[in-house]
């Protein structure tokens, strides 16, 4: 199953076309994306009216757009933390995005006037389904609605101007493309080993796979579940792999022109053109 935000509505995909779930089922589903998210198993087959918009070309939001937090996972795939210079892990590294640096998967990603380290980070993004504290890592799946794509865009200045400061780094307004759509685990081959790749400018600069994440997806709700209990719609940013433009050498990063596209298999495509804005001071 896929689902789709269109104009704030959840829409189920249907051989490249876009249901209003709402609509389509007289009311018995809600409209709200965020709502429909512990529904999902109730939606079954819906008809298809002749009017049903095309998925390509179609204006999507963020598939969850209103989570109540975002955690995001830091040093995740071996050779990420190397490039970083910095010892594996021997537990998750959390911090949080901001909510409001969500925008859709074919948004800009909006640059302050004066920043000049924006790096890019592809990344699995993991969704909750029901609400879990203390989740058993062999349940884990089970409290997951879906998977979706999402770009960790960082401000590499802000995140080490002083201590390590992570999350307003990560939090700028557009920070934090997602999308293009929710994907029910049962549509992959294999959920815990998805390909997962950015360009920027059309050149491959990162590709990997999370078969390769050093703390896969059921020791992340494992792990994060037993200091705050995970809620539908939550997000789980599952850490980017090597390729980022900070461990490049040249250091290489990020300006307004510049074209990143992140691809998660099985999942689709994200397309964010980078886009001057306001002085951030």
């Amino acid at each position: 199953m896929r689902i789709a935000n269109l104009s704030g509505r959840a829409h189920l995909v249907v051989d490249g076309r876009l249901v209003d779930v709402e609509r389509a089922s007289g009311g018995r589903l809600p409209a709200d994306p965020m709502a429909l998210i512990p529904a999902l198993a109730e939606i079954g087959e819906l008809p298809v009216p002749d009017d049903a918009p095309a998925l390509a070309g179609a204006a999507l939001g963020p598939p969850v757009p209103r989570p109540s937090k975002i955690l995001a996972i830091g040093l995740n795939y071996r050779a990420h933390a190397e490039e970083s210079g910095l010892e594996l892990p021997t537990e998750p590294v959390v911090f949080t995005k901001l909510p409001s640096a969500l925008v859709g998967c074919a948004d800009d990603i909006v640059i302050p006037g004066g920043r000049t380290q924006v790096d890019w980070e592809v990344e699995l993004v993991v969704v909750i389904g029901r609400r879990g504290r203390r989740i058993a890592e062999a349940d884990a799946w089970s409290y997951v609605a879906g998977l979706t794509g999402g770009q960790d865009v960082s401000d590499r200045e802000e995140q080490f101007r002083a201590l390590r400061q992570f999350t307003m780094a990560k939090s700028f307004d557009t920070y934090a493309p997602l999308g293009p759509v929710l994907v029910t685990p049962d549509e992959l081959a294999n959920p815990d080993d998805v390909g997962l790749s950015c360009r920027v400018d059309g050149e491959v600069v990162q590709s990997s796979r999370t078969g390769d994440l050093i703390f896969p997806v059921a020791a992340l709700l494992a792990w994060t579940s037993r200091i705050c209990t995970l809620e539908p719609g939550d997000l789980i940013f599952t850490g980017t792999p090597s390729g980022v433009g900070f461990g490049r050498d040249p250091r290489r990063f990020l300006a307004p022109g510049n074209v990143v596209e992140s691809e998660i298999e099985g999942v689709g495509s994200l397309r964010n053109v980078c886009a001057a804005g306001p002085a951030y001071a």
